[in-house]
């Protein structure tokens, strides 16, 4: 059985070269063994730009218009309505005019209802616009008239 000793701390190996601090390296390598092939420092430069690019310019290429996007921002009208309407009820129930919730509704009501994309959706969203437009038609007669 043969016992080898490592070297002394102060022995410096000149069997290695020494490495290149600007050269991308694996997390471990071991000293002996066959190294890959490597690649000049520059050439995984521009995948990695090019990636950079494509997804700059894939977020920048999202459009408001998106689907998703405009679904979100139906539901949000939606729910807006619906909430305006609940407030507008709440108001004629105890007896307070509410002008600020018939602004409110007649601004959301003018705004051009887009699709979604989703029928069943469009439709609902659609009679909550025109629930909408029903109540604010009943309070102009009713000012008219009182």
């Amino acid at each position: 059985m043969r016992i080898t000793t490592p070297p002394p701390i102060g022995a410096v190996q000149t069997s290695q070269q020494p490495q290149r601090t600007d050269r991308p390296r694996s997390a471990f390598e071991l000293p002996g063994a066959a190294k890959p092939e490597t690649q000049t420092a520059g050439a995984g430069r521009p995948a990695v730009a090019a990636a950079g690019l494509e997804t700059l310019l894939a977020v920048q290429g999202m459009q408001p218009d998106d689907r998703r996007e405009r679904r979100r921002r139906a539901m949000s009208r939606g729910r807006q309505s619906l909430d305006l309407l609940d407030d507008l009820k709440l108001a004629m129930l105890s007896g307070e005019p509410m002008p600020s919730v018939l602004l409110k509704l007649r601004g959301l009501t003018a705004q051009h209802l887009e699709g979604t994309g989703d029928d069943g959706l469009d439709g609902l969203l659609a009679e909550i616009d025109l629930r909408a437009q029903v109540e604010l038609a009943k309070r102009e007669a009713a000012a008219k008239t009182g």
